[in-house]
């Protein structure tokens, strides 16, 4: 029977054909003629047709069209693949790598606001909300199903910021026994308080990057965008708590397959699997992380990498930066979050010379739902010296410093960090002058560590003894120094000058001669000059 051509074909089709269903169904390669993934499927399918082909042919002692087809098939993938690498690579399109992103230099006095009081501090990283939200789902009914997942993405939420986890099957066989009941809901930790909840859901999630089959997220989308190069998915929830998945969608755009960029994003509800497609300018308000950090990363690393062509990049490197994010990840985070003057949330990185790494130039600020990227020029100490600079002040209590991020204190760029104990518990806040790391100081509350930082600033003899008035104001000026707002004033029946910064009070604008205020001051420096520590109207 072998004898016969068409029965050799037909073996060898139809075994080529199930492995290639196979090897499909769990792959999912994208189909699309500019997604290498697909040429390397054709080439290993193609290949493995040929071998049985060639074996049938070989049994029989005959030569068939069938092994040269899958042969040939097999070949001309292999071309295609080596010419599509070949036409995309950077030695070839730095220049086009350079411009994939444009990086604005922008003011940074304009976009991150002024801390206050009133103002919200992310209290709470990634690690310590991984640590908090593993202890609220020890309730749920077949807790041993499920697990939390360790992505804790910052998000605004009914006027609130929160990090946001969702539940995942613990394994295969976990799947088993719960994909009948489906992921029951998710965990918030409230970034400025470190509350944790579970949240549970009035019907559970059935569409999520840990199910199986046709719940898994990747294949209910490739069954629906079978061509589409899809990139991260994030979890989040719409200001109802509906359960959403928010997946960027990526095209080449040099050569054959290089140069991705993202173009769109599909958002997959969690719970009924319906699917629409948004542009960056079309997505629903409540969306927060539509580009994922390393893809940020990536397109500025090309920006920075080859500002000058391929050659420097290799060789003189003149004017080649990285990014914090670029080379400490593996061993540390890199990127931290703060909010802008919007109350958009945005990553933050520094930008250092590829040459060194004991300083940065500046820090870049990018924005995960519009993907843009503002670069800030800064020249001062990089993360790790102010991390050190922070621990040192908490030396003899072990506490170990998290990775900055920005803020911007009264004008002056400022690394923000949480000092922490070895159970990962936040103990102390801490600040440091970008530009001046031996500027830094630590205290038990935010509002102490800023009064001490802008003493520090200042000059101002931060041991004084601390002293209270309260009096009549008589005279009043107001003054910029070094990019910080102070208020300078006398009281009734004293030559006394006290000198108060705005982060005592923003509502030290509404004063006027005459004001009745209570200050607490220290001495400074500067003869018949006092600094005021707090104020109170």
């Amino acid at each position: 029977m072998l004898e016969n051509r068409f029965v050799r074909f037909l073996i060898s089709g139809v075994l080529t054909l199930l492995l290639g269903l196979g090897i499909n169904y769990l792959w999912m390669p994208v189909w699309s003629f500019r997604s290498a993934e697909m040429w390397f499927f054709i080439a290993a399918i193609a290949f493995w047709g040929a071998c049985i082909s060639g074996f049938l042919d070989f049994v029989c002692d005959e030569g068939s069209i069938t092994t040269f087809i899958f042969g040939g098939t097999c070949v001309i993938s292999i071309i295609v693949l080596i010419v599509g690498f070949f036409t995309s690579a950077e030695i070839f399109h730095a220049k086009r790598y350079h411009n994939i992103v444009s990086i604005s230099e922008a003011n940074f006095s304009e976009d991150v606001p002024k801390f206050s009081e009133s103002a919200p501090i992310f209290i709470v990283d990634m690690v310590t909300a991984q640590h908090l939200g593993d202890r609220t789902v020890g309730s749920i009914k077949n807790a041993t199903w499920y697990e939390v997942s360790n992505e804790y993405n910052l998000i605004k939420y009914q006027n609130g910021y929160y990090r946001i986890s969702s539940l995942e099957y613990g394994n295969f066989f976990k799947y088993q026994d719960a994909k009948h009941t489906g992921i029951p809901g998710y965990v918030l930790v409230d970034v400025t308080n470190q509350e944790a909840k579970y949240v549970e859901l009035e019907e559970t999630i059935k569409y999520s990057p840990s199910g199986h089959f046709s719940h898994l997220l990747k294949r209910h989308l490739r069954n629906v965008y079978p061509s589409y190069m899809f990139g991260k998915s994030f979890f989040e929830i719409d200001e109802e708590g509906t359960p959403y998945y928010i997946t960027s969608v990526e095209a080449p755009t040099i050569g054959l397959f290089g140069g991705k960029t993202v173009i769109s994003f599909i958002l997959t509800n969690a719970i009924t699997g319906q699917n629409n497609e948004y542009t960056t300018e079309t997505l629903p308000d409540w969306v927060e992380h539509a580009f994922s950090i390393d893809y940020l990363m990536s397109i500025t690393n090309y920006h920075q990498l080859y500002i000058d062509g391929w050659l420097n990049s290799q060789f003189s490197k003149t004017g080649v930066n990285k990014t914090s994010y670029q080379y400490l990840f593996g061993s540390s985070a890199g990127y931290n979050t703060t909010i802008d003057t919007n109350g958009d949330i945005v990553f933050y990185t520094g930008v250092t010379p590829a040459n060194r790494t004991e300083t940065n130039l500046g820090f870049i600020l990018a924005n995960p739902r519009t993907g843009v990227l503002n670069y800030y020029v800064c020249a001062g100490a990089e993360e790790s010296s102010a991390q050190r600079a922070a621990e040192s002040l908490v030396q003899n209590m072990g506490y170990s410093a998290t990775f900055p991020t920005i803020l911007n204190v009264d004008g002056a760029e400022t690394y923000f960090m949480l000092l922490k104990d070895k159970a990962g518990l936040v103990q102390r806040y801490a600040l440091c002058n970008m530009k001046d790391y031996t500027k830094v100081v630590q205290a038990e509350t935010m509002v102490d560590a800023v009064s001490q930082y802008n003493q520090k600033l200042l000059g101002t003899n931060v041991s004084s003894e601390e002293k209270t008035k309260t009096g009549i104001i008589s005279n009043l000026y107001q003054a910029e120094i070094e990019g910080f707002t102070y208020f300078y004033f006398t009281f009734a029946g004293s030559t006394d000058l006290y000198m108060s910064s705005i982060i005592n009070s923003n509502k030290q604008v509404l004063l006027t001669i005459g004001s009745k205020v209570s200050i607490t001051y220290v001495n400074s420096f500067e003869e018949e000059v006092y600094m005021v520590t707090k104020i109170q109207f």
